[in-house]
């Protein structure tokens, strides 16, 4: 799954981030969110989470995701994250064919 942020159009030089999960078995998120925010859960939040969304036997996987209005979650592989100036129509941050690591224009990094 890929979770990408746009630049407004004709925002020439904004910055794109994009979160990249993989194996994702179950998840519970909007197709917009603002301010999004992922994280492990602390031991009460996946005790809250696996009563709320049924997922207790999947809590080592859990990622909780929350947003300006919005909590929801993620089951699947460690996220991933990169960061870039982009125009809004240029190709993704996770073409698996690049070069790793990339060059200093952009920043990297996974879900703690």
């Amino acid at each position: 799954m890929l979770l990408r942020s746009n630049p407004s159009p004709g925002d020439e030089g904004g910055t794109r981030i994009e979160i990249y999960v993989g194996n994702v078995e179950i998840m519970f998120l909007r197709p917009r969110m603002k301010g999004i925010r992922i994280w492990r859960p602390s031991p009460q939040e996946a005790s809250e989470a696996a009563e709320k969304f049924n997922v207790g036997e999947k809590l080592q996987s859990l990622y909780l995701v929350s947003s300006a209005d919005f909590r929801g979650f993620i089951v699947g592989g460690r996220p991933s994250w990169r960061e870039a100036v982009r125009g809004f129509d240029d190709e993704t941050l996770f073409d698996f064919g690049q070069e790793w690591p990339p060059g200093p224009e952009m920043s990297w990094g996974q879900v703690e």
